[in-house]
């Protein structure tokens, strides 16, 4: 049985360029390879900007308890009579985050417009080498020197 020629040449135009489609699918794999992976950096970049923004209010929590840490060791005392061994490393836990540990503890001088009120700069150090630094303002009796308060900033 003869086949009319018209019917073979789509055959023959089939046959003659082999292996076009592996190429195509390759070309499609590595793009939705490249997708995926792009995908990817954007979840885990996400991800470590959370992780550093958890870790800075953390800080900052711990900053906040330890500056009333600190409150409730200075009422009453002069500032002169700071001593952070006294606040034992106990309640130092209770108060920081884990992985951050008190740093240093200095005085700031006094601003001559208000000198009933004076300031503490404080850091704390976390693990990775990272500090943080708060200044913590206290109210003092003008007479005799003495903390009477935490100063509440816009209280």
């Amino acid at each position: 049985m003869a086949q009319d020629p018209a019917c073979r040449w789509p055959q023959q135009q089939l046959q003659g360029e082999p292996g076009f489609v592996l190429p195509l699918a390759l070309l499609a794999g590595l793009v939705l390879s490249t997708s995926s992976l792009s995908l990817l950096g954007v979840a885990l970049g996400s991800h470590q900007a959370q992780a550093s923004e958890h870790r800075r209010r953390q800080a900052d929590d711990g900053l906040h308890d330890l500056a009333q840490l600190l409150a409730d060791d200075l009422v009453g005392r002069r500032p002169e009579e700071l001593n952070s061994s006294r606040l034992g490393p106990d309640r130092l836990d209770l108060a920081l985050p884990a992985g951050w540990q008190l740093g240093d503890l200095q005085w700031q001088p006094s601003e001559p417009s208000d000198l009933g009120l004076v300031a503490l700069q404080v850091t704390i150090k976390g693990r990775g080498g990272e500090q943080r630094q708060a200044v913590v303002r206290f109210e003092r009796s003008l007479p005799d020197g003495q903390i009477r308060a935490l100063h509440q900033e816009g209280a």
